[in-house]
């Protein structure tokens, strides 16, 4: 199996696999008689390092290309994120993760753009990064009782506008498309085809990252959910 095909047994597979370790991962944090900070820590800092390796590995030549292989997707710093959360417990990590996961780094699972098979490393990174996004923000969710606020959306979306102002500029500089934002679209479908022409599409994308975002409170909003630490 050498290339990826969205929507096939394979996808349907990986997004069990996520879903499934989640659960176990928050089923066995709920019943741990012992020191779970130490082992989240140690899962975090173990992820992390993989991070830094597998981006470190494809930003040498001959991997190395400017258009493509630099950690600059939103999913790359939400994984990031997702990792140093568990490690340092900080809540704005949580939030990131939280939002941008959830709203954003979502549509990765439902509309990947990955093109290699499980013959390649590439394959298993992708869904364990993807799976790490989710999966850390439903585990804060679920035994850091993290709840996010108004004021947690508000810095989520000043965060998304940073990294737009950032990256925008790196695009256009390149040539390239990281996080969606440059002239060029995905060879894969996603949600960007049906945004219209670049650059009206950049208001397109801006409104759509609050909107899912904000989508994401209803839930606590509506069960009155009080503000709580993430941990």
């Amino acid at each position: 199996m050498d290339a990826f095909h969205p929507f096939t047994p394979v996808h349907a597979l990986a997004l069990a696999a996520i879903a499934a370790a989640t659960a176990l991962a928050i089923r066995a944090a709920r019943r741990a008689s012992g020191d779970r900070a130490t082992v989240e820590r140690r899962v975090g800092a173990a992820f992390v390092a993989t991070w830094l390796a597998v981006h470190g590995w494809w930003l040498l030549p001959p991997r190395f290309d400017p258009l493509t292989t630099l950690p600059l997707q939103m999913c790359h710093l939400a994984a990031l994120g997702a990792g140093l959360y568990l490690v340092t417990g900080a809540r704005r990590l949580a939030v990131l993760v939280y939002f941008w996961g959830f709203a954003l780094c979502t549509q990765a699972l439902v509309t990947p753009t990955l093109q290699e098979g499980p013959v390649s490393h590439v394959f298993w990174y992708f869904w364990l990064s993807h799976g790490m996004i989710v999966g850390v923000a439903a585990y804060a969710i679920a035994v850091h009782r993290f709840r996010p606020t108004w004021r947690d959306w508000r810095f989520a979306c000043a965060a998304a506008a940073v990294y737009a102002a950032i990256v925008l500029p790196i695009d256009l500089a390149l040539g390239a498309n990281y996080g969606f934002l440059g002239p060029t679209v995905p060879d894969r479908p996603t949600l960007v085809d049906v945004l219209g022409p670049w650059p009206q599409r950049l208001i397109a994308i801006g409104a759509l990252v609050a909107a899912a975002m904000a989508l994401l409170m209803l839930p606590w909003r509506a069960a009155g959910a009080p503000r709580r630490a993430a941990r």
